[in-house]
């Protein structure tokens, strides 16, 4: 079902990349940042500056990915990427070498989240994916559930009243996304997933059930975050909503526009 394949030394490399900047620092005027060759593993690009200015440098690329690379993750001693395709490839840290790959469904990774020994996936095929990490087995990603679960599933689809309108002459169950699934965040015990579709769903981590469905924007949901309590949603609809529990109700619209957040 899932897979993962370890890098080779024999593995082609790939258009997509990766890079890895140094934290901030204070350059001299008429100063400029240094390069190595491109061939090599840790390069970087010579980025002249000017005055009192605080610059990254990048220190290293990272080749794997085919199409461009949609989100970024860290788990543990992993940094997960993922891109177009279904795979996510996992580089091991310090050294950033190509440790292994991962991936099930169908469409592209739109997100990544981690909590625990857990990573979260979301696909444009309108699913979450849930992985466990583990090195102490042989497969150190494996996959362990789908949200919505088979579970939740049985729980809901013999009630018509469960069923919701998603588009003319369509209905699924208010615990599905009807679209890609843009972006997941973790907080204070459940994780919360934003889509095309328009709406916010909430899960909760210890048995991966969805307790909500909120219709959130008029558009496409493209951003979540949350902090303090407060769960923020960004949306192509040029709004960002701020929400709180319990029931989620929002407590804040910030910016009537119509630009694409």
């Amino acid at each position: 079902m899932n897979s993962l394949v370890p890098q080779t030394e024999n593995s082609a490399p790939m258009a997509s990349k990766l890079k890895l900047w140094t934290p901030p620092s204070t350059c001299s005027s008429s100063s400029s940042i240094s390069s190595e060759s491109d061939d090599s593993p840790f390069s970087s690009q010579r980025i002249p500056v000017s005055g009192s200015f605080h610059s990254h440098r990048s220190l290293a690329v990272l080749s794997g990915h085919v199409g461009s690379v949609s989100c970024l993750a860290l788990c543990g001693e992993f940094i997960l990427s993922a891109s177009q395709g279904k795979d996510i490839i996992v580089w091991q840290q310090p050294d950033l070498r190509l440790f292994a790959k991962f991936g099930h469904g169908d469409g592209s990774v739109k997100a990544l989240a981690t909590v625990g020994n857990k990573v979260f996936t979301a696909h444009q095929d309108s699913r979450i994916r849930v992985w466990k990490v583990s090195r102490s087995s042989e497969n150190v990603f494996k996959l362990v559930d789908t949200l919505p679960t088979t579970k939740d599933y049985l729980g809901k689809f013999m009630k018509q009243s469960n069923y919701i309108q998603t588009r003319r002459h369509h209905k699924c169950l208010w615990i599905e996304h009807a679209d890609s699934i843009s972006c997941l965040t973790v907080y204070n015990g459940f994780i919360y997933s934003g889509s095309w579709d328009k709406t916010l769903k909430v899960w909760r981590l210890s048995d991966l059930k969805c307790l909500e469905s909120v219709k959130a924007h008029d558009d496409a949901i493209n951003g979540l975050v949350a902090c303090k309590g407060v769960v923020y949603s960004a949306s192509a609809d040029g709004k960002i909503k701020a929400w709180g529990r319990r029931i989620m109700f929002m407590v804040m619209v910030m910016g009537r526009g119509s630009s694409i957040v």
